[in-house]
């Protein structure tokens, strides 16, 4: 048992020595009591059956170094399966947590009782829209075995009209008290859609701050189209790249594709369109490849900017040896980084995605209301960042950022900074306590403090973000950084009501409606619900095709959605 094992706990579940830094609210906005995370191993928590989805209980426990779920549904029997790959990492992330954030004012749901069943967003939601994905359809241009979207198998077309996708845009953007102003267009494949191009120039139009698309990139590697795209305000594509070798793309999305990814990323330099290629990673098809794809992105890091891996998450019914075989966690992800490349030491370098939070209760203290802040669970999503040299070292954030007080220092700096007090004394004084931290002998060349900060600033000013500097600027201003997240999409089989409760990946609906991604996608499943309630009419669907141009089409599309 590693250090953080023997870490005094005290009964609010906040690591002895940190908890003066926990900010714990009581409440969300809407009134409802929040159940602060109970940190420590062995802990029962709620979860769901994988076959019937109803809420059971589960323990989490550490056995033979690794963190287990095991649970029992009356009716369905004994389930048991990996929750995260490392316990002393698992605990190390658990340390970097402060507090829980409030959700939203008006959430859609005021009088949930229990999660997941009673999406969304509802009373008892703790985290606001980080990141909200807007599904512009369910049709597909691939087939991939791993897709848990189960896009153009679903037996339906399910395809917001283009008003509808405009009310959701609008609903985003009323969301108090911090604007959901950064959208995701996904799919299915959104680049499909006819008039994909209108509604990305409309989120435009609404100043929407960043606008992402979740494409497999085939037809952006049409230098035309990905032309166009720019044009019409695309900033950012979430590529699926699940590796360098089409060997991989034929056991996960079942055809070679790795020239259309290429193809992609070049575009996107030519265009500048800022690229995070994102990867499924699935035990023994592509995990051996982490350390490549790092070192590619790193390679192309003037029109990458940083990457996303994805552990797969097992959507349907899967038997206990073959979960076994391909479960793969982000633990698995830090140490195949650490092992594959060098970079990083998993146990110094890996940090949950929270600890951006740090930043915005400054931000939130200097402006006098709200901002935008990633309050999710330490387990949901966990990364690194570094830094790449002028003589092209490559070094994590934590080399030479002394991490604990630097986020210490900055959270103490937020509970007495406000916008009248914050003066240029007190700027030159809050810079020198930081700068305490930073080691310049150990910080790759050519990075100064200065620059260091200036790094930080587009976390939350969208005007400083390297997307929006001009190239004549970029020398003085930018400094070459990208990072690297994991986000481990749950399931039933691993599922978390805890999580998924502070959830900042939400779903929107053409009513209004948001859901966490994992129980939209993962369990209970509320994309089946959502997409059967709002999918075309056999009639509906005909008429489409024909408005579209593509009445040859009418026996395919036919036969494919069983009509």
């Amino acid at each position: 048992m590693g250090i953080f094992h023997r870490l005094w706990r005290q009964p609010n579940g906040m690591v002895d020595g940190f908890s003066d830094l926990v900010n714990q609210p009581e409440t969300t906005y809407a009134g409802t009591r929040i159940e602060p995370i109970r940190f420590g191993l062995p802990k029962e928590i709620d979860s769901v059956c994988p076959e019937c989805m109803e809420i059971i209980k589960a323990t989490l426990y550490a056995e033979g170094g690794k963190v287990w779920m095991r649970k029992s549904c009356k009716e369905h029997g004994d389930f048991k399966d990996i929750f995260y790959g490392d316990v002393d990492l698992y605990y190390r992330c658990e340390g970097f947590w402060y507090g829980d954030g409030r959700g939203i004012e008006d959430p859609p749901i005021k009088k949930a009782t229990e999660c997941p069943t009673q999406c969304g967003l509802c009373n008892m939601h703790m985290s606001h829209s980080g990141l909200p994905i807007v599904d512009l359809t369910n049709r597909c241009n691939l087939t991939c075995p791993v897709c848990f979207a189960n896009a153009n198998a679903a037996g339906y077309l399910y395809e917001p009209a283009f008003d509808e996708v405009v009310h959701i845009l609008e609903s985003l953007v009323k969301q108090r008290p911090v604007m959901a102003n950064m959208v995701q267009f996904s799919g299915g494949e959104p680049t499909v859609r006819p008039d994909f191009l209108d509604i990305v120039r409309k989120a435009k139009e609404m100043n929407f701050e960043y606008i992402q698309v979740n494409t497999n990139g085939i037809k952006m590697a049409d230098f035309e189209f990905a032309q166009a795209a720019k044009e019409a305000g695309v900033q950012n594509i979430y590529l699926q790249f699940d590796g360098l070798t089409d060997d991989v793309y034929k056991k996960t999305r079942s055809k070679p594709l790795l020239e259309y990814k290429l193809k992609t990323i070049e575009n996107c330099r030519k265009v500048k369109i800022d690229v995070i290629p994102v990867v499924t990673l699935v035990k023994s098809y592509n995990d051996h490849q982490v350390g490549d794809i790092v070192r590619f992105a790193i390679k192309n890091n003037d029109v990458i900017s940083g990457l996303a891996f994805q552990p797969v998450s097992f959507v349907g019914r899967f038997s206990q040896s073959h979960r076994m075989e391909r479960r793969y966690t982000l633990a698995d992800l830090a140490y195949d980084i650490e092992r594959q490349t060098g970079y990083i030491k998993a146990m110094r370098d890996w940090f949950p995605i929270h600890i951006t939070s740090a930043l915005s209760r400054l931000a939130t203290a200097l402006s006098g209301k709200p901002r935008y802040s990633l309050t999710l669970h330490p387990h949901c999503s966990q990364g690194t960042y570094f830094y790449i040299g002028n003589d092209g070292s490559v070094k994590p954030i934590s080399e030479f950022i002394d991490m604990k007080p630097f986020l210490a220092e900055i959270i103490n700096l937020s509970k007495s900074a406000t916008p009248s007090n914050f003066g240029l004394l007190s700027k030159v004084t809050a810079m020198y306590k930081l700068k305490r931290h930073f080691l310049q002998d150990k910080a790759p060349a050519g990075l100064t403090f200065e620059k260091f900060l200036q790094s930080l600033e587009g976390y939350q000013d969208s005007r400083l973000r390297r997307i929006n500097i001009d190239d004549d600027k970029k020398n003085e201003r930018y400094y070459s950084h990208f990072f690297i997240a994991g986000m481990h999409f749950m399931d039933g089989y691993n599922f978390s009501v805890e999580r998924v409760m502070r959830c900042v990946i939400h779903y929107p609906d053409p009513k209004g409606h948001l859901y966490p991604f994992c129980a939209y996608n993962g369990a209970p499943v509320h994309r089946r619900k959502v997409e059967s309630k709002f999918k075309l009419s056999p009639e509906q669907l005909q008429e489409k095709i024909i408005a579209e141009g593509r009445p040859k089409e009418l026996d395919q599309v036919a036969k494919k959605m069983g009509i």
